[in-house]
């Protein structure tokens, strides 16, 4: 098992509190002194936004506590536990420390549980990649002789659709005074953006910047530190932003919304069976995923380097998970713009009050990662797939950004949509279940294809 242990182990970070997101104050300090190493940004009209913008906290206290975990892993021990007991002793969990930092891979699965994996789920995760990725290599081999053409790709639309309908719209920050000369602009900042570049090294940029008109839903411009970046190489950046340092978030924040003890089996089996195939598809997202680097270079998709020692894509893995994620009360600015912001603003409260009343079968669980692995990890693999419709407009031929592009059609067109021939039910709806069912229902409500598209574990 190496360094996973079981999240009863003290030693394990999902047996401590899941770190706090990091404060607006923190991001807003860091965006305004990495913007100043660069003269690009001297004139950007947005950071005086960032500048002025008022630090607020918003927080609901009934939805913090309706998330909060319970102290044990075991239903039954919940019940037996003294009155009297305090702190770390409440239970087999934690409730005193907090975790030094976000962690992807490190829950112990019962071998049977591996076993189980490795057989209904491996298979299947690895026939969906070699079969798409076979047809990603016969179409950029007849479309480099000409006998084939991508469907256009309008880069402007594009860069807007990738920054609102997708997670990293959390990098938000500031937005044109009503009535401005620019416009209704919207700018989203990424401090200290993991990048590789074209000799496959890992970088880390001060300071992306993009600007979004939000009524045409358009770019408008874009930096990098000292470069000014077309639509075509923002876009390329974005993508890559996505794969390798915005989704692992997700990914990783969902082990505190896991439970794999086996004592949970008789009391809620369907949310175990859940929580080890989220547990093993980290598992298999994180150590197993940079051992396939070695044949996407054999196949000519990817350059030598992604194969290499130094794993620049871990390395972006790391870098994204470390940096946790940054407190975007902000966002609700940006609801009328975007149809993944409204449905997630408004089922995020509807998650945690069906949570509260269901909270005794899903013990040792942290609704809010509970929320982030379940609803937005499956969204935003969804409206990746569906943004995103060609990997070709990727262009790998970029001479700056060119090796990030090969990784991003690998993981457009092979890592991204439904995995096929799973025996087991993986979706809110129709699942059975009565607190998934009652989240489906009001869901539906607000978005029937977004609510149609929600899984109960991370499963692609």
């Amino acid at each position: 098992s190496g360094h996973r242990t079981t999240r009863r182990d003290k030693n394990s970070p999902s047996n401590r509190k899941m770190p706090p997101i990091k404060t607006l104050k923190e991001n807003k300090e860091l965006i305004l002194n990495n913007s100043k190493h660069h003269e690009q940004f001297d004139t950007c009209e947005l950071l005086n936004d960032v500048k002025n913008m008022e630090v607020t906290r918003k927080e609901n206290q009934v939805i913090r506590q309706r998330a909060k975990r319970t102290m044990s892993l075991s239903v039954k021990a919940l019940g037996h536990l003294g009155e009297k007991m305090t702190g770390a002793l409440l239970g087999s969990l934690n409730h005193v420390e907090t975790a030094e930092e976000l962690n992807m891979d490190h829950i112990y699965v019962p071998f049977s549980d591996f076993l189980w994996a490795f057989t209904f789920i491996g298979p299947f995760s690895y026939m969906l990649w070699k079969h798409r990725t076979i047809i990603l290599r016969m179409r950029q081999f007849l479309w480099k002789r000409n006998l084939i053409k991508p469907s256009e790709c309008d880069y402007e639309a594009m860069c807007a659709t990738l920054l609102l309908e997708q997670t990293q719209a959390i990098q938000y920050y500031a937005r044109t005074d009503e009535g401005s000369e620019l416009g209704n602009i919207a700018g989203f900042f990424f401090a200290n953006f993991a990048w590789v570049d074209n000799e496959c090294n890992y970088q880390v940029a001060d300071l992306f910047a993009v600007d979004i008109d939000l009524d045409t839903k358009r770019f408008v411009k874009a930096k990098l530190d000292d470069i000014n970046l077309n639509a075509k190489e923002t876009l390329i950046l974005l993508w890559f932003n996505t794969i390798a340092a915005q989704h692992v978030k997700l990914h990783a924040m969902a082990n505190w919304g896991v439970n794999v003890d086996e004592a949970l089996a008789d009391v809620n089996p369907f949310f175990r069976q859940s929580s080890v195939v989220t547990v093993m598809y980290n598992y298999f997202g994180y150590t197993s995923f940079n051992g396939f680097f070695q044949t996407w270079v054999d196949d000519g998709l990817a350059s030598p380097g992604w194969a290499g020692p130094d794993k620049p894509l871990i390395q972006c893995f790391n870098h994204g998970i470390k940096s946790n994620v940054w407190q975007h009360a902000q966002i609700t600015d940006l609801v009328k713009y975007s149809d993944f912001i409204n449905f997630v603003v408004q089922v995020r409260s509807i998650f945690f009050a069906e949570f509260e009343k269901h909270k005794a079968k899903f013990p040792g669980t942290d609704g809010e990662a509970m929320f982030v692995g379940t609803i937005l990890h499956s969204l935003d693999h969804t409206l990746m797939d569906w943004n995103l419709k060609d990997p070709l407009w990727l262009d790998v031929d970029d001479p700056r950004f060119g090796k990030m592009a090969e990784v991003g059609r690998v993981v457009k067109a092979g890592f991204v949509a439904d995995v096929p021939g799973l025996y087991f039910h993986k979706r809110f709806k129709g699942s059975g279940h009565p607190f998934y069912e009652a989240v489906y229902r009001k869901a539906a409500k607000v978005n029937k294809k977004f609510a149609d598209n929600m899984d109960t574990c991370i499963i692609k």
